[in-house]
């Protein structure tokens, strides 16, 4: 369906990347329990549109590169390949920081959330680097210089961490309670998604084109 293969695969992988203890989980969280839900709710929304910036950029940015040589899509795959094991690799060896969330009911505007969270994510260089090399590796090969394949899979992750992250907002202080209990679940989600990106890794740089 628009030149994207395996998608049932990339919205599983989406998921465990999007929920995965990150900036952004924290962001939401932390803005949530400590400014109120309205703040956490901006911050979602904020983080959101910074992944369009990114998803934009992929879009056009991939399909305008991927077509001009195979040169291009090599360069592009082995890159992928090597940043995807590289991630994988960091996620299994990361030690959970020891982060304490703690509720308070302090005020703040609520566009300043917004445009601090969607500036944290355009302004991350990693998003772009993973977007780059996770995305094309879901687009057969006789759509790879069309850009609506890279615009739907990088806006199914854009609603994949609204909604994430939306719940988060809503939740905040009663998920706050689950993250500072359980540390033992943030090491157990790294790792699980570090196998599947060494595994897709490992795909990519042994997909023929």
């Amino acid at each position: 369906m628009y030149g994207i293969e395996n998608l049932s695969a990339f919205i599983l992988t989406a998921i465990i990347v999007v929920i995965s203890p990150g900036v952004d989980t924290i962001m939401v969280l932390t803005r949530s329990i400590s400014k109120g839900k309205t703040a956490g709710l901006y911050s979602a929304v904020g983080v959101s549109m910074g992944l369009l910036v990114h998803t934009s950029a992929a879009t056009f940015g991939l399909s305008l590169v991927l077509a001009k040589s195979a040169f291009a899509y090599s360069f592009i795959k082995y890159l992928g390949a090597a940043y995807l094991i590289y991630i994988g690799y960091k996620s299994i060896t990361a030690k959970p920081a020891p982060t304490e969330l703690v509720v308070t009911t302090k005020s703040g505007s609520n566009f300043k959330m917004f445009y601090t969270a969607f500036l944290s994510d355009v302004l991350n260089p990693k998003i772009a680097i993973f977007f780059l090399a996770f995305l094309p590796q879901f687009v057969n090969h006789a759509a790879i210089n069309s850009p609506a394949p890279y615009f739907i899979l990088g806006t199914i992750i854009l609603l994949i961490t609204l909604i994430w992250c939306t719940l988060l907002a809503l939740l905040g202080s009663k998920v706050a309670v689950l993250f500072n209990r359980h540390k033992r679940a943030e090491e157990i989600m790294n790792k699980t998604s570090g196998f599947i990106f060494i595994l897709l890794g490992i795909k990519v740089a042994l997909t023929e084109k």
